[in-house]
């Protein structure tokens, strides 16, 4: 008997120990996770951020044989198919385009006749392309396909990416400051070197080397502060490395990992020309800090109507997700702004009507550099432009690029600044304002500094 009181006891006092150690366990167990979780979350990379996002509904499936079908027209022919052939079947395709901004563009790129131009308009609140033209000024004649090819090396456009990145992941913030040597717009070992500061040395924070685009201080500062594995993850959640579109599997911007410090400086000030992207890509890139983090995919194809019941077999389906958190967003919101302000694209937005900077939120990257397919010099320009007003939407986003094989026609950010007043002028009009008070006043008052040589390797 005594001894079974005393299995008993032991078992008591077993079962008491272990439920304790489990209400410990879950306690600790559950406050360490959220403190981790916490902490992981802050540093979420931006292809897996889901917070704030609603389930992303799942794409329609595509009619087998579509996707084959619509590769097959990219390659014989210069136009948008409206119809392709499924089982001995016409289905008919239409696009989200807007007739009006798509003639304004064609008129406008005829007009300056550069080798080969892109123009590629996203609506911003839906995803819907509402532009996308290809033209190549030697023949005088427009091509889809140089605006859907992923043939393009980004060039500075990549800093985007790089600056998400700093940003989300480290301690660089909007303010902190770098020095460098030499010419801002290359890149050599020498100038990555860390040794004392002499009276050659310059500084610049980082927000202004994202609006003049120091390719110096961007591979430093990656060099200090990131990894390879950490850009082309933020790089991924910018949709790189994987069709854009469900119903273009060619549609894919590539980016790879660098081999040592210099080709992660390269990879991300964009001084390199093995990271590309298509036109309609980069519009989407700017989209997201527009979308305050969100990467909308977007909508080419509006519909894909069955010839004999009339339907409609592709219906939209937006497929969301969040690429950078809010407050990176934010940030980036204004360095981008300052790029049109007092950056790379200032002069070309000088021009621009004042009525226009007062109610629009503008935005944009630069980027330069030689090579890609067609070969030439190429000058991009990708941008958002949003009414100051709220409820007027979250606007458009443009991308355009210049390939320039022997001479430059004009600029990618002037032909934007025409096409978004155009948009907003004819197509979205918004009421001008006569206030000269904005959000971030035009520079007209800074004085124009000397113009630079474009160099073949300028990011």
């Amino acid at each position: 008997m005594d001894q079974f009181k005393n299995k008993k006891s032991k078992t008591n006092r077993k079962f008491v120990f272990l439920t304790t150690g489990l209400s410990l366990g879950i306690f600790f167990g559950g406050t360490v996770f959220n403190i981790c979780q916490g902490k992981f979350n802050n540093k979420l990379n931006a292809a897996e951020q889901k917070e704030g996002m609603a389930t992303p509904l799942p794409a329609a499936p595509l009619p087998a044989g579509f996707k084959e079908a619509m590769e097959r027209s990219f390659q014989q022919g210069a136009e948008w198919p409206d119809k392709v052939v499924l089982n001995n079947v016409s289905m008919k395709v239409e696009y989200n385009f807007n007739e009006n901004l798509t003639n304004y563009a064609k008129n406008l790129l005829k007009q300056y006749r550069s080798d080969y131009t892109t123009v590629a308009v996203i609506d911003n609140e839906t995803g819907r392309v509402l532009a996308a033209v290809g033209y190549e000024g030697k023949a005088n004649s427009f091509n889809k396909n140089l605006i859907m090819t992923s043939t393009h090396p980004s060039a500075s456009l990549i800093k985007m990416v790089t600056t998400a990145e700093l940003l989300q992941n480290s301690q660089v913030k909007k303010e902190t400051m770098f020095d460098f040597r030499g010419r801002s717009t290359t890149l050599f070992k020498y100038q990555l070197n860390e040794s004392r500061s002499n009276r050659w040395d310059k500084t610049q924070n980082f927000e202004t080397a994202f609006a003049k685009s120091n390719n110096v201080i961007f591979g430093k500062a990656a060099i200090k502060n990131t990894t390879s594995q950490g850009i082309v993850r933020m790089a991924e959640g910018f949709g790189f490395n994987q069709p854009i579109m469900k119903e273009f599997g060619f549609l894919k911007s590539e980016i790879h990992q660098a081999t040592d410090d210099f080709s992660l400086a390269e990879l991300a000030s964009g001084y390199n020309i093995a990271t590309v992207i298509s036109p309609i890509h980069a519009a989407a890139m700017a989209s997201v800090v527009a979308n305050d983090g969100v990467f909308r995919t977007p909508k080419l194809i509006s519909k894909i109507v069955d010839p004999k019941t009339g339907e409609n077999i592709w219906p939209e389906i937006s497929n969301d997700r969040r690429a950078i958190s809010l407050e990176t967003s934010k940030e980036m919101h204004e360095m981008m702004g300052m790029t049109v302000d007092d950056g790379t694209a200032r002069r070309s937005f000088r021009k621009m009507n004042n009525s226009y900077r007062d109610v629009l939120d503008i935005g944009g990257k630069t980027g330069s550099i030689t090579g890609g397919t067609p070969y030439g010099k190429r000058d991009w320009f990708a941008a958002f432009a949003m009414p100051r007003e709220k409820s007027k939407g979250k606007g458009i986003s443009i991308s355009v690029m210049n390939v320039n094989v022997k001479k430059w026609h004009v600029k990618s950010s002037m032909l934007a600044k025409n096409i978004i007043e155009y948009y907003y002028k004819n197509i979205n009009p918004i009421a001008l304002g006569t206030s000269s008070d904005s959000k971030r006043a035009p520079s007209e008052s800074r004085p124009a500094k000397k113009r630079r040589h474009h160099h073949r390797r300028s990011a």
